[in-house]
């Protein structure tokens, strides 16, 4: 619950289908029948497990409520046991690790999302016509394209999704509808958001915060090795590279970082800020195009090789500080507004205890 649920912009949104196929693994090894069985009913369990629709299972929740029921109460509204249900199912539908979250939620984890929600409801209560028109035209879009996703796994198969969507317990109305709340409730928090409120944002950065490098390196760990053995291979193998032997070859042969050996000890237009100290600086201040001499770090040793260095412009960094603008705009709503909103809370109980 890190990030708000509200942040789930329908312009932004990835949705996480495969991890249906997970959820959906575990309900039919949990399912399998016993072992005295006859063949027919296994196969018949086999045939269900095939079955697409069985990678996406309705939402089991993790408490009962009365549709009527009062969970939430604020100044100038409240939230009901359906509404709330009906959010919960939506972005289920929207995003299953999502969904996944929700089935083992416990109170405190029920009483955020109910949060988020009522957050939701507040802001887009904010929306003028624009900013509504706008917000159902993308929700339109956007479920156009989940659909697609679904399809895909579907076969095409038009009668499949429609027998999905109806197992999921939603419909396309209430889809479209609540993607178009959350999109009421982030383009009242975007409408202020202008380049004039972030290019002083761009400006204020340091040159690390705004550039990207294609860096390849092989590490040589000292987990393993002495700190003067892995030093003295690090140095053999500066020297090879300089005398022209291929850096990917080596750094497959060679490099104790799992996430570049495949690519050759390659990490591609990446943000420098993401590296450790020592490696950043020789990312930013190693000349391009030549290898370096081993750069120690807490890993070991490094041999960098930077292929591409640039500082991004205002324009290809606007989408990102508009997100982290967006965010904290949020935050500052939630600490300044929400909770004062919010008069009473009546969330069911989950069935989950909570963490300890």
């Amino acid at each position: 619950m890190k990030r708000s649920v509200a942040i789930l912009s329908s312009a932004v949104l990835v949705v996480a289908l495969m991890t249906g196929c997970g959820k959906a693994e575990e309900n039919a090894q949990s399912n399998q029948p016993p072992a005295n069985q006859t063949e027919g009913q296994n196969g018949n369990q086999a045939a269900d497990a095939n079955d697409p629709l069985t990678q996406f299972p309705k939402l089991t929740l993790p408490f009962t409520v009365d549709p009527k029921a009062v969970i939430v109460e604020y100044q100038g509204g409240t939230v009901t046991g359906q509404e709330f249900e009906e959010f919960l199912r939506v972005i289920n539908f929207m995003n299953p690790q999502q969904g996944g979250m929700i089935e083992i939620a416990d109170n405190d984890a029920l009483k955020a999302f109910a949060r988020e929600f009522t957050a939701t409801k507040i802001l887009a209560s904010r929306a003028d016509a624009a900013i509504q028109k706008e917000s159902k035209d993308l929700a339109e879009k956007t479920f156009e394209k989940i659909k697609g996703q679904y399809m895909g796994f579907l076969g095409k198969d038009e009668a499949k999704f429609t027998k999905l969507i109806e197992g999921q317990g939603v419909t396309k109305d209430k889809v479209v509808n609540q993607m178009a709340l959350i999109n009421d409730s982030i383009n009242v928090l975007k409408k202020d958001i202008n380049d004039e409120k972030l290019k002083p944002i761009y400006d204020s950065m340091d040159k690390a915060s705004r550039t990207t490098a294609s860096v390849r390196h092989i590490l040589i760990s000292t987990e393993k090795r002495t700190p003067e053995e892995a030093l003295k291979l690090a140095n053999d193998l500066e020297a090879r590279l300089k005398k022209g032997e291929d850096f990917a070859t080596l750094a497959k042969e060679f490099t104790d970082d799992p996430g570049s050996k495949e690519n050759g000890g390659l990490y591609a237009n990446a943000d420098v800020t993401g590296w450790v100290p020592e490696f950043k600086e020789a990312s930013l201040n190693q000349k391009v195009g030549e290898v370096g001499p081993p750069v120690k770090t807490d890993y070991g040793y490094h041999i960098i090789k930077v292929e591409e260095r640039k500082e991004k412009t205002f324009d290809e960094m606007k989408d990102q500080l508009r997100a982290s603008a967006l965010e904290k705009g949020y935050d500052e709503f939630g600490k300044n507004e929400l909770d004062k909103l919010i008069t009473k809370y009546n969330v069911p109980e989950a069935k989950q205890p909570a963490a300890k």
